[in-house]
């Protein structure tokens, strides 16, 4: 951690001290943007127990981001950003606090703070390619009866993702379409709002995050690749006091590829990522945290954009003879208002099919949605 963290602090002083000829210097200016989005969705589904009359109204999310930013007068960029979000209580809370600092494009850029980490930024896979409702990635969860399917079953997203976690980043630049980026995080359960975690709670311990991708045009061709991988120890919890309790669960080891192409309008895309047995109990040698498949296409005319996309994932968390199995298809459209800037509509219809290990827990779903946005 020490070494990593004077490291980046000799990159920022690096960056103070070359002499390279620019304008003069620029004390932060404040800037303010956001969006909020509602949406109405109904369900049809085997499994209904707990989801109510089975349709919603929903203030899917609504978000507000202050950034300050200045220039050195070497052309070093310098800035804070606080992004508030609603919680789960429904009041406005800090999701996202971060200062950055880099000459992009010659040496990188370093983010400490609050903030996603450079494995889960530099992902790339079908769901890149969905409309706003984010198509098979996860928008219907809010509806759906999962029946007892984890949070990495039905998205695709790997165990031990930290979130916006304190940590501290490294991007380098773009060079050739290329840029590769590094996150560390001493504790994924540390975050502005709240606070120094204990080191008996569960947690991932010295996260470090890795990821890479290639953007690049050739003619009318788009190419994208993008790889991450993440690797952590697993904190004790109440329960799990040591390496030499029958509860300890293993370290984390998880990874991700995918790609993207496009021409002329069309986009197509696929992904796979694998956790392993990332945080399973060492003694259950049938617990496996899941692998997803992911693939997507989209065409793009004007200013709208239809999307199909679907999602696989396997996973035996549980650790029995038979594990659970998710099976996701969506398609989507959404539109953008040339005449009215900022304006967003969307509408998707997704198929779940979850199959966990006892009957009882499985669901068939069909979910409908549409939303609306405005963002400033």
């Amino acid at each position: 951690m020490k070494n990593i963290l004077l490291g980046s602090s000799a990159l920022v002083g690096a960056s103070l001290l070359v002499a390279v000829p620019v304008a003069a210097a620029e004390a932060p200016v404040l800037s303010f943007n956001g969006w909020t989005r509602v949406e109405v969705s109904g369900v049809d589904q085997d499994l209904t127990a707990g989801q109510g009359r089975g349709y919603q109204f929903e203030v899917d999310s609504h978000y507000l981001t202050w950034k300050a930013k200045g220039t050195a007068d070497n052309g070093m960029t310098y800035g804070a950003n606080i992004s508030a979000t609603n919680n789960a209580a429904g009041a406005l809370s800090v999701d996202e606090a971060k200062l950055t600092f880099g000459l992009a494009n010659e040496w990188g850029t370093v983010i400490v703070g609050d903030d996603d980490g450079a494995d889960d930024v530099m992902m790339i896979g079908g769901f890149s390619l969905q409309t706003a409702g984010y198509g098979h990635d996860g928008g219907y969860t809010s509806n759906v009866n999962r029946g007892g399917i984890g949070f990495t079953g039905a998205f695709t997203s790997l165990v031990g993702d930290t979130s916006d976690a304190t940590k501290v980043s490294y991007y380098t630049p773009r060079l050739n379409g290329l840029q590769v980026g590094v996150s560390f995080t001493p504790d994924s359960g540390n975050t502005f709002s709240t606070g120094l975690g204990e080191d008996n709670d569960g947690d991932f311990n010295n996260h470090l995050g890795v990821g890479a991708n290639f953007k690049r045009t050739f003619g009318d061709v788009g190419v994208q690749i993008g790889s991450s991988m993440a690797v952590a120890s697993t904190e004790p919890n109440s329960t799990t006091v040591g390496a030499a309790s029958s509860l300890a669960r293993d370290d984390l080891s998880s990874w991700s590829i995918g790609g993207t192409l496009s021409f002329s309008g069309f986009s197509i895309g696929a992904g796979h990522g694998d956790s392993g047995d990332s945080n399973c109990t060492k003694a259950n040698t049938l617990c496996d945290q899941g692998d997803w498949w992911d693939f997507g296409a989209n065409y793009k005319f004007g200013n709208s954009k239809i999307a199909i996309g679907y999602m696989n994932n396997e996973s035996n968390v549980a650790g029995s003879a038979v594990g659970d199995e998710v099976d996701v298809w969506s398609i989507g459209l959404n539109h953008d208002f040339a005449s009215a800037p900022g304006l967003r509509a969307w509408a998707e219809v997704t198929s779940f099919s979850g199959d966990r290990t006892g009957t009882a827990s499985d669901n068939d779903a069909t979910y409908i949605m549409i939303g609306t946005q405005v963002a400033y």
